[in-house]
């Protein structure tokens, strides 16, 4: 195995006007990811977010025209081509499936959660989500029957406006193409070069370091392994599912997607507990690579303060190198707190 989990510490040092103007230090660690090699910043700030009440958001959200709302859903929103969807639209009891009309690729799709116009993230339990995504399986798969390019697939999720999204109404995203992300092409590629260097799978290997490790290790749901993210994409640290046995969303069954919803239910009651009611998701997957594993990243983020800052700024937006002001090893004890209970 060559699973490397790098790291240059350094220090920035400083007269400290809150230590009286004493010497004073300030860690930082630059962490490489044991996958694709991309560097993150990593602080050990104290933070903690203070409870948001997104009431006003909604109220406002609610003031204005919803097209996902089930009054107009059938009359303002578009519908597929037949020789792409034949129903035009992709309906799984209170979730619908559309298409989106700011594409991010060459098939996208949106899957609208629910009737409910607002839907608090206490609320978001499997069976709140399973519909949705179900529809989301149910688009990919016709997707790649009737286009042979299409290779790679990608569910994605903001939710509520600090994490982008410009519509309260729940909906996840759902991508098809033969082009992938920056992110989705960096695993594919690292992927496949670990495999061809070890002759083993980076992913198994990866979760039987991380195991053994037991500093980022959070839990196991059936065939989905949950662990802190060893360079954080976000202000605070996020959180990475591997579903073990799959390479493709497509081929999960039933009790593989419950599993993950399980566990993504278990990371949203973890973040409403300490104040985090936003955060970005995403499920990277391929149509057929036998190298590479489906995986998630769930990313907070932060209702802006006062003054209105984002909890994004240049670091992110222009060199694309993220950072985040805690090490995700000391808040993986309470994740797996709430995963175990």
């Amino acid at each position: 195995m060559n699973i490397v989990f790098k790291k240059i510490n350094a220090a920035n040092r400083l007269i400290n006007p809150f230590k009286d103007f004493s010497l004073d230090e300030i860690p930082l660690e630059i962490r490489f990811d044991p996958l694709t090699g991309q560097t993150g910043r990593v602080f050990d700030l104290f933070f903690k977010p203070e409870r948001i009440d997104p009431s006003e958001t909604v109220k406002r959200s609610e003031e204005m025209f919803c097209p996902f709302c089930p009054d107009a859903l059938e009359k303002s929103t578009p519908m597929f081509p037949k020789e792409i969807i034949p129903e035009g639209r992709i309906k799984v009891g209170q979730a619908s499936l559309i298409p989106n009309l700011v594409p991010f690729d060459k098939y996208a799709g949106v899957s609208i959660l629910s009737h409910r116009h607002f839907v608090p993230i206490e609320d978001l339990i499997p069976e709140t989500m399973e519909e949705s995504f179900e529809a989301a399986q149910i688009f990919a798969k016709r997707i790649v029957e009737i286009d042979s390019d299409v290779n790679f697939i990608s569910i994605n999720w903001n939710y509520m406006p600090p994490a982008g999204s410009s519509i309260v109404h729940p909906h996840i995203q759902v991508n098809c193409g033969d082009l992938p992300t920056n992110e989705l092409r960096m695993q594919v590629e690292s992927s496949g070069k670990y495999f061809r260097e070890n002759g083993s799978s980076f992913w198994n290997d990866f979760i039987k370091v991380e195991k053994e490790n037991d500093e980022r290790y959070i839990g196991k749901i059936d065939s989905t392994f949950w662990m802190m993210s060893y360079v954080p994409q976000g202000f605070l640290p996020d959180i990475w599912c591997i579903f073990s046995e799959h390479c493709s969303i497509i081929d999960l069954d039933r009790n593989g997607l419950n599993s993950f919803l399980k566990g993504l239910s278990k990371v949203f009651n973890y973040f409403n507990r300490q104040n985090i009611l936003s955060f970005n998701m995403a499920v990277f997957s391929v149509k057929d690579e036998d190298h590479f594993r489906v995986n998630a990243k769930i990313c907070p983020r932060l209702y802006p303060r006062p003054i209105g800052n984002s909890d994004q700024a240049y670091l992110q937006a222009v060199h694309n190198e993220p950072f985040c002001v805690r090490p995700p090893e000391s808040l993986c004890k309470k994740v797996k707190e709430v995963f175990e209970a």
